[in-house]
């Protein structure tokens, strides 16, 4: 469920500091899934800064160079001025690249004359030189999930996996090259995951190191506590009068002032036929945190370590350990330590549970699983689970005692 721009609250500030920054600058959003990225780029493109043009494209289906190619063409079309519409650029454009326009949308053959990179560069070239005095944003959302499938196919068919990087390279030489060209990426996996399986090959590339990230965090607490009070109104909960004015608050904490949980919390509030409690609340956040059904899909923080914690470490006695399996031990130790680690602390911690000589390893898998926003550390390097409400997860899906 996608909330309406006019109803998101509590990212204003947000989103005004994101425009001074593409003044400048492209950029990467980082955060956590379900925290609300696509929502930030939703509201952006539904209220866009005078003189700018945006351009959003769900990148989640497009799983080959030539498929991202038309999805940016079909949206660049509004961006043609009514001289280039008379002129007669885009049909041209199609016949040269043997493409066709149908019901609006753009297909382009898998072969072509001058091949999806010469297609990128024409048409930026175009678009950015006829819109000289506009900022056009490109707003990218599932990009590493877009190149994750490109990498996949390649590499299915016995072809180096290239594409994907060479694709961030165009995509990198376009923002040096046109002065009004902006870009965010964005996407529920992880892109320096993404970069770090690419690099694997023998392929040097540093695609986004002028794209400066961006974290998109929960909601503060006064915006949550407003946004509860509204999705309750607005869903009719009739609140005990015991409860009336804890409630909001205590959804908010229950939540860790991530929307998406405290819009499908209330949405259960909802359909209780009894005034709700704050009792209530915390037994359907209990009851979606160990339901086997996964309707939140919680599951996902554990078996993404498969998918991208890759490799292994060799133990004392030179047995390999999988490193997905050291990184879910080390959130076990911090799932279940009464206060933020140290590095010694969680090093002395997986000693004990195996025989471990490489304490370099263990720093960098803390590194990643903050990176993953899995953890977080303070100023004396301290680390601890980010969210509490992934670490209450956590504790119950593993079966550990804290």
């Amino acid at each position: 469920m996608q909330i309406s721009p006019q109803n998101v609250v509590g990212r204003d500030q947000l989103i005004e500091q994101i425009w001074r920054k593409l003044a400048s600058k492209s950029l990467r959003f980082t955060a956590e899934r379900r925290i609300g990225k696509t929502t930030v780029m939703k509201k952006m493109l539904a209220e866009p800064k005078p003189g700018t043009s945006l351009l959003f494209l769900d990148l989640e289906k497009a799983e080959s160079p030539h498929r991202f190619t038309e999805v940016l063409l079909t949206e660049m079309k509004p961006l043609l001025s009514a001289r280039q519409k008379a002129a007669g650029w885009l049909e041209n454009f199609l016949t040269e690249i043997e493409g066709v326009e149908v019901a609006g949308v753009i297909k382009i053959p898998e072969r072509n004359r001058i091949g999806w990179k010469g297609m990128l560069e024409k048409a930026f070239d175009r678009v950015c030189s006829h819109n000289s005095d506009t900022l056009i944003v490109l707003l990218l959302d599932e990009l590493p999930y877009m190149l994750q499938k490109i990498a996949a196919h390649e590499r299915s068919a016995g072809t180096p996996d290239h594409a994907a990087l060479e694709m961030l390279d165009t995509l990198r030489a376009m923002r040096h090259e046109h002065a009004n060209l902006r870009m965010i990426f964005a996407g529920s996996v992880g892109l320096h995951h993404v970069l770090s399986d690419l690099r694997g090959t023998e392929y040097a590339s540093q695609p986004v190191n002028d794209m400066p990230p961006v974290e998109i965090g929960p909601l503060a607490t006064a915006d949550a506590v407003l946004l509860c009070e509204r999705l309750l109104k607005t869903e009719g909960v009739e609140v005990s009068s015991v409860d009336r004015g804890l409630l909001a608050s205590e959804l908010a904490a229950l939540t860790d002032r991530v929307p998406f949980y405290l819009e499908r919390v209330v949405a259960c509030l909802a359909e209780l036929e009894v005034p709700v409690s704050v009792q209530h609340a915390r037994e359907i956040v209990r009851q979606h945190l160990t339901d086997d059904n996964d309707a939140w899909e919680m599951e996902h923080f554990r078996s993404r370590l498969r998918i991208y914690y890759h490799g292994s470490s060799e133990d004392v006695n030179g047995r390999p350990i999988p490193n997905a399996s050291l990184a879910g031990a080390i959130l076990d130790i911090l799932a279940t330590a009464p206060r933020p680690q140290t590095i010694d602390e969680v090093w002395s911690a997986m000693k004990a549970r195996m025989a471990l000589d490489n304490r370099d390893q263990i720093i960098q898998l803390l590194k990643s699983l903050a990176q993953d926003h899995y953890l977080t550390s303070d100023s004396e390097k301290r680390y601890a689970f980010r969210f509490p409400l992934i670490r209450q997860w956590w504790v119950l899906a593993q079966g550990i005692s804290q």
